[in-house]
């Protein structure tokens, strides 16, 4: 032991060993000996790393699938696949049709309704109706209305009115009126005031205008159709849109047709080969030349220059054989496509709601006004008695529509006596 005195005071120190220096040998040869061990530990943590990476990615492969089955991502990649397949024996056409569908089913997997084109929120609004999946139908409509249903979004207004316009249609052939209440009241001019001379100081003549008033009022259509769930489940959703917006559109336009034209004004809109106070000019025997000369010129001028003649298909007929003093033919076809043909210089409509023995002529949008009160509106079930018993779900259309002549002035009747 050593002692050491610091400040006074004295410390005992022990001696410590000295410990020989490991040399490079000795390390080397102990390397040497854990190396085995050190190897296997290696193997180990490797071994250890690829099981926890292999049930990381099983573990985010179910998450995904969970994902796709909650959005309906699994059934549109599945149809996707199938239509790429289809794609390669199909004909040119065929290829064209359902290359619009594969990029129709593409771009509603975004879920962006403001990315979707007007035939797109058609395609989702009847899958989210199916389907029963309210978030979508409240994203994809104009909103809920008043009894609960969903209004149409305004793309599928548009879709069914162009599907209508391909055909000869009356809704375009009369003024639409925008109605915010059940019953309108439309003032009309009977008589207007007239105007005297009168001399100088002389005591002026009094006049009076005279006023009446057309109403229209609101009637209800509806179309029910009931879909099997079979049909729903083995077709694919653009098939099933396709068919329910051409089954929509041809009763809702036939409809409009018939009651524009020959609505009873009790439980439909009043037609206006129903309406009262339209002159009528009568004839006996087979329809001629004179007579439709007769028609025009019963018209006031004023209507003519947008007049046209309203007939059955059966007259066309007759009037395509109609000859002047000379011989020469008063019918001429259409002089391009989408433009009618005339009679007289006349355009010519036909409308087959009408009976044989009338034919008008005037200025329709003039005469007629059309009130919509209220856009179509859809409602789904699954829970009335046919649709549960039979496994189908029941869609219903509702529309609300008033109609009749305002203006007896602007029309004319022929009415042929048997």
């Amino acid at each position: 032991m050593k002692k050491v005195k610091i400040d006074g005071k004295t410390y005992i120190l022990k001696e410590v060993e000295e410990t020989p220096e490991t040399t490079e040998e000795e390390v080397a040869e102990v390397a040497e000996e854990v190396a085995p061990e050190a190897e296997e530990a290696k193997e180990v943590v490797e071994e250890t790393e690829e099981e926890v990476a292999e049930n990381l990615e099983e573990v985010a492969d179910e998450a995904t699938k969970k994902v796709m089955k909650k959005l309906g991502l699994d059934t549109l990649i599945k149809d996707i696949n199938e239509l790429k397949k289809s794609l390669k024996d199909s004909t040119p056409v065929e290829k064209d049709d359902k290359t619009a569908a594969l990029i129709d089913i593409a771009k509603l997997m975004k879920k962006d309704v403001s990315s979707l084109t007007s035939r797109e929120k058609i395609v989702g609004f009847f899958q989210a109706m199916i389907q029963t999946d309210h978030a979508a139908l409240k994203a994809l409509s104009e909103g809920v209305a008043a009894d609960g249903g969903y209004l149409f979004p305004d793309e599928f207004r548009a879709e069914v009115i162009r599907d209508i316009e391909d055909t000869p249609h009356m809704r375009n052939e009369v003024t639409i009126i925008p109605m915010t209440r059940d019953v309108m009241k439309i003032p009309t001019l009977e008589s207007a005031p007239k105007v005297t001379w009168t001399e100088e100081n002389a005591t002026k003549s009094t006049t009076t205008a005279h006023f009446n008033e057309a109403t229209l009022t609101v009637k209800k259509m509806a179309a029910i159709m009931y879909i099997s769930d079979e049909l729903v489940e083995d077709s694919t959703e653009i098939d099933i849109v396709n068919f329910i917006i051409k089954l929509f559109s041809e009763a809702i336009g036939n409809e409009e047709d018939k009651v524009i034209t020959d609505g009873n004004g009790t439980t439909q809109p009043t037609g206006y080969a129903q309406a009262a106070g339209v002159g009528t000019r009568a004839v006996a025997g087979n329809l001629n030349w004179d007579d439709l000369i007769n028609l025009v010129y019963d018209l006031p001028q004023k209507y003519h220059p947008n007049a046209k003649f309203y007939v059955h298909r059966n007259n066309i007929r007759e009037l395509r054989q109609l000859k002047d003093a000379n011989g020469r033919y008063l019918w001429q076809d259409a002089i391009a496509p989408g433009q009618p043909s005339t009679f007289h210089g006349y355009p010519v409509v036909e409308d087959n709601n009408l009976p044989e023995s009338e034919i008008y002529f005037g200025d329709l949008k003039k005469a007629y006004w059309l009130g919509d009160r209220k856009r179509m509106t859809v409602k789904i079930s699954q829970d009335t008695e046919t649709a549960f018993t039979k496994d189908q779900t029941a869609i219903r259309v509702v529309s609300r529509i008033a109609g009749t002549v305002v203006l007896t002035q602007a029309l004319k009747k022929l009415n042929s006596i048997p």
